[in-house]
């Protein structure tokens, strides 16, 4: 049996159960590990470690989510007969795209949780409710308690088919005609969402740490604006997260402006570094002329087919949005919506958050290892957490060829043009979502963007990867 080093940071950010999992698939990946080999005892690795048994057992569970290890019926572990090639035999890295690793998060469990709600339930085949079911808002608020938010599941919350479908509704609802301020740069979604339905969009410059105070100024006048959009944990494209100072000058600015606030949390429950960051509608208790409508969805932190959002926020705004919904789709699946209610309920949805949280954050890091060797004149900006990045082109390089380059050699990102609202403001600029990509795939995307810089340097350069 060949043994796995590993060192053991008891003081460590990253879990040990986590540290003990990497170390394995990191072994069995590079081919030290083959097919059908046993892996330690239980017993015996968690004595050579100086760790709890269970810690042991639910690092060897993590791999078999990964599909790395099988569990015999002695309760053995070895390392699964179908080992998937290493991750860097991927022809392709969609970058381009906000979209979790498929590879760590719970398909298969999912899918078999849904057989057991559909055999249990009957009348999981009919219509559902058209606010969305029931226990589902429910399990969603007991989520939002835990993080400050006081979410009213009955009449105060919306299930959607998306976040997109949430945008559009409230686009639709604030009318034809009316300002609307959307962050700069912005998820293209969005400005689809509200200039679709009419509105007059407002750019409010971003800064590091949330609007610029000229920005935020503009539209604290009174009637300046209907609602301002915006994404102040983890935004979409900068992966930048507010301070609490941010939060509470924009909740001051609504109050005064009299403007809602859209608040698109896509992706705060992931939060791999711990920051906790304080949601707008958790802090607007405090702001009494504040009005927060929050949206959540869970196809970031779970899974994109689900389609299940929700939004939250005033009664008579909710109603609205129901009634818009209801002219569209009466209502989403009621076989995803239970079979989500219970994966929520019974605290997988939590486990399952805290299983992935370490994984991201290695891919972060490991992307700021990778990132940091490449040269020539482009840079990254860099935030500590989130899923995506912006990178910045050198005036020398040609936006349009690097981004074909990019596309040639398997790594699509997008253009920065996409996100601002004058395009050409984000001319040099582009956008890379990484959560789909596993630690060990960073040297590679990042010798292709290196590359591809090069090569559209002036048309010049060398051609082919090496």
């Amino acid at each position: 049996m060949i043994s796995v080093p590993i060192q053991i940071k008891h003081a460590g950010a990253i879990p040990v159960r986590a540290q003990i999992s990497s170390a394995y698939a990191q072994a069995i990946r590079d081919g030290r590990l083959t097919p059908g080999a046993a892996l330690p005892s239980v017993r015996g690795l968690s004595a050579r470690l100086g760790v709890s048994p269970a810690t042991v057992v639910a690092a060897y569970r993590e791999l078999g989510t990964l599909g790395l290890v099988t569990a015999s019926p002695r309760s053995a572990f070895r390392v699964a007969g179908g080992n998937p090639a290493p991750t860097q035999s991927r022809k392709e890295f969609q970058l381009n795209r906000i979209e979790p690793d498929l590879r760590i998060h719970p398909v298969a469990e999912f899918a078999r949780l849904l057989a057991e709600t559909a055999a249990a339930d009957c009348s999981i085949g009919g219509y559902e409710d058209y606010r969305g079911h029931l226990a589902l808002r429910e399990a969603i608020a007991g989520l939002d308690r835990e993080i400050g938010v006081a979410s009213e599941p009955g009449a105060g919350m919306l299930v959607t088919s998306g976040a997109q479908q949430a945008l559009t509704l409230l686009g639709r609802a604030l009318g034809s005609g009316v300002s609307v301020a959307v962050e700069d740069p912005c998820y293209p979604g969005a400005r689809m969402a509200f200039a679709n339905a009419g509105a007059r969009l407002v750019p409010v410059r971003m800064t590091d740490d949330g609007p610029d105070p000229e920005s935020l100024r503009a539209i604290a006048k009174p009637g300046a604006v209907a609602a301002f959009y915006c994404c102040p944990t983890y935004c979409n494209p900068t992966g930048r997260t507010w301070s609490e100072a941010a939060r509470q000058r924009v909740l001051e600015a609504a109050s005064e402006g009299g403007f809602l606030l859209i608040e698109d949390d896509y992706l705060g429950d992931l939060d791999y570094l711990g920051e906790a960051p304080p949601r707008l509608a958790a802090l607007a208790s405090h702001y009494p002329k504040a009005r927060v409508v929050r949206i959540r969805t869970f196809s970031k932190t779970l899974l994109p087919a689900l389609r299940i959002a929700n939004v939250s926020g005033d009664q008579m705004l909710i109603g609205r949005l129901l009634t818009l919904k209801v002219a569209d789709d009466l209502g989403c699946s009621a076989f995803l919506q239970r079979t989500l209610a219970r994966f929520i309920s019974d605290g997988n949805y939590c486990r399952h958050l805290e299983r992935v949280r370490p994984r991201y954050r290695q891919t972060r890091e490991a992307l700021r290892a990778a990132f940091g060797t490449i040269k020539g004149s482009i840079g990254f900006d860099d935030p500590p957490a989130g899923v995506c990045l912006l990178g910045r082109l050198g005036e020398n390089i040609d936006p349009g060829r690097f981004i074909s380059e990019c596309a040639q050699h398997g790594t699509l990102v997008s253009p920065g043009s996409d996100y601002w609202l004058r395009a050409e403001d984000g001319m040099r600029e582009f956008r890379i979502g990484f959560a789909s990509l596993a630690p060990d795939e960073a040297p590679t995307v990042a010798a292709v963007i290196e590359h591809a810089a090069e090569a559209s340097r002036g048309f010049a350069g060398d051609r082919s990867l090496l």
